[in-house]
């Protein structure tokens, strides 16, 4: 549900001449910003602007970026508002694309799935099925401390099968909207044991070694014991055992395959997990049941089909590279959930928005250790990408970083749209590309250089949302917005003078973004997508609405005389909650 401030009408406005109509001049109050430095930011509140932002006659000439910023606490208001001003005829201010960029990206970038919408839309029913359908603790008997009570009996049964076991499985249809009363029964192969993972091939795609080879079934858990499994650990913290046997199962079945409609274009379900899992099957005086709990944490994943016998052709070597992200991203899910479901401190699953900020961080992190990047490395398109042809980086590329990349791109088309505080992360993909972002911010920033310590307090709680992220960050929710906004914007300008807290440590967005925005949005150049409105004076009008924890970004050049104001619909000086200003001297 989106709120809405009432009619605000708040309107941006720009005047010219005799050293603008309210601004205090060169005497160093807020509003002049004709004092400021290069690469100072200054924060303005409404009663710093009551008379505008002034540049005053006589002010040299300069660049800015104001950043209309919207900081309520309650997600999903908007403040609506109107800019006036001619357009200055430098669109590209700051904007620069290394050389050979453009012809990199059509290579390496040009025929990826750009958004995995049906996956999406696959895990926003899984998930929000766990938030209105399982309950942490019941209201007469709170959850223990420990898993045993509800699973001592069954964990004591489920010893480590043996390759070529057949065993039970009940796989959630995520095609209803009750998860736990619909289910497929099956059964599946045991087909690889490693340390860490049980990899099992459902009995109806056929025999396992049918499906994939020794070779590939080893990849697979190799992957998963060396890189995927003590990252997720590291960062999030160790997943539960409900069934006692210290390993994850990885289903393959064609029944996901089937969530993906026969020609579907745009993207697929590449699989989920389920925390009716972790859940008995029937009431009990610790938890509720969920009948189609298996009592185990498993992946259900994308099979391969190479005849399309279950909707659409698939060859084992897309299912592999399709799915490397897949578990990245849902094993976060399965910690995060199993934590807090083993937690008695905790009352209720993560924030959407959150956890799939951090499902998505996830990606990332295992995309680093894949390719023995720090935590906090600075990568650049070069890094990222290091061959103009097809190669095993770029297999990474794709598996682990590209989808973050996409959906940032997505935000950066419209800021004042899609916040990453959002109830909107189960629709928007743009909402997701915001979360990682503000979440990558944070870290980078706020995380006393311990990125993985950082993370792995989000995912403990017991707080939920943007309580838990301001409390873990120990800043109010106005330094994180700020910091952040700005940085999308300051990242490896080169600004001089900048504070380092502006700037990303784990990424070079202006080299990373623009060869994945010229594929995701067709740009005929490579560019910074990230949405700037140039202002001067005169009569151009901008309507804008900012959701809250994002904000409009706008362009303002020197020399004055100059004077920006927020007004409301009556013409005086207008201010909502949460209102601030953030201006950056880029030159």
């Amino acid at each position: 549900m989106i709120k809405r401030i009432a009619p605000v009408g708040l309107i941006l406005s720009l005047a010219c001449g005799g050293g603008g109509d309210g601004g205090t001049g060169p005497d160093g109050s807020p509003s002049d910003i004709s004092t400021m430095a290069v690469g100072e930011v200054r924060v303005l509140n409404p009663a710093d602007i009551t008379n505008g932002i002034d540049l005053p006659a006589g002010s040299p000439s300069g660049d800015y970026v104001i950043i209309v910023g919207n900081t309520n606490n309650i997600k999903d208001v908007e403040a609506s508002y109107t800019v006036t001003g001619d357009r200055s005829t430098d669109a590209s201010f700051g904007i620069s694309t290394p050389s050979g960029l453009s012809a990199q990206s059509n290579v390496l970038v040009g025929q990826i799935p750009l958004a995995r919408t049906p996956q999406q839309a696959v895990e926003n029913k899984v998930r929000a099925f766990e938030r209105r359908g399982l309950a942490l603790r019941t209201p007469s008997n709170p959850l223990s401390s420990s898993l045993s009570p509800r699973f001592s009996t069954q964990a004591a049964s489920m010893a480590v099968p043996a390759v070529g076991d057949v065993i039970n499985i009940k796989i959630p249809d995520a095609s209803t909207t009750n998860l736990c009363n619909n289910f497929i029964t099956t059964q599946a192969v045991v087909a690889s044991v490693s340390s860490k993972a049980i990899l099992a091939v459902d009995t109806l795609d056929g025999p396992p070694l049918t499906v994939f080879t020794p070779a590939q079934m080893d990849s697979i858990t190799n992957e998963f014991d060396n890189v995927t499994y003590p990252t997720d650990a590291a960062y999030f913290n160790t997943p539960t055992d409900v069934d006692g046997n210290g390993h994850i199962i990885i289903l393959f079945s064609g029944q996901i395959n089937k969530l993906t409609p026969p020609g579907t274009t745009g993207g697929f379900v590449g699989g989920f997990f389920f925390a009716g899992d972790f859940f008995p099957t029937v009431d009990t005086p610790q938890a509720q049941g969920c009948l189609q709990s298996n009592g185990a944490e498993i992946f259900y994943l994308l099979s391969p089909d190479p005849t399309g016998r279950f909707g659409n052709v698939r060859t084992t070597s897309s299912v592999r590279q399709g799915t490397r992200g897949t578990i990245a991203h849902e094993f976060q899910h399965m910690i995060n959930a199993g934590n807090r479901f083993q937690n008695p401190a905790v009352s209720a699953f993560e924030a959407t928005w959150l956890d799939e900020g951090l499902a998505h961080f996830a990606e990332d992190a295992v995309g680093r250790v894949s390719r023995g990047f720090g935590d906090l490395e600075t990568l650049d398109f070069a890094k990222l990408v290091p061959c103009n042809t097809p190669c095993s980086q770029a297999n990474d590329f794709n598996a682990f970083f590209f989808q973050n990349l996409a959906r940032l791109t997505y935000w950066m088309s419209s800021p004042d749209k899609f916040s990453p505080l959002s109830n909107m992360a189960d629709t928007s993909l743009a909402v997701r590309g915001a979360a990682w972002a503000i979440l990558r911010y944070a870290a980078d920033n706020l995380s006393a250089n311990d990125a993985r310590a950082f993370t792995k307090k989000l995912v403990a709680g017991p707080d939920t949302g943007l309580k838990n992220l301001t409390t873990v960050a120990k800043v109010p929710v106005d330094t994180i917005v700020a910091g952040w906004l700005v940085s999308m914007y300051a990242d490896h300008l080169g600004i001089s003078g900048l504070n380092p807290k502006y700037e990303y440590r784990s990424y070079n967005f202006r080299s990373a973004m623009p060869p994945v925005a010229r594929s995701v949005l067709n740009q005929s150049v490579a560019s910074y997508p990230l949405i700037v409105r140039p202002i001067g004076s005169g009569a151009d009008n901008f309507s804008a609405t900012n959701r809250s924890g994002t904000g409009t970004y706008y362009r303002l050049t020197g020399p004055g005389p100059k004077n920006v104001k927020v007004l409301d619909g009556s013409g005086n000086a207008g201010s909502f909650t949460g209102e601030h200003v953030y201006v950056l001297r880029v030159q």
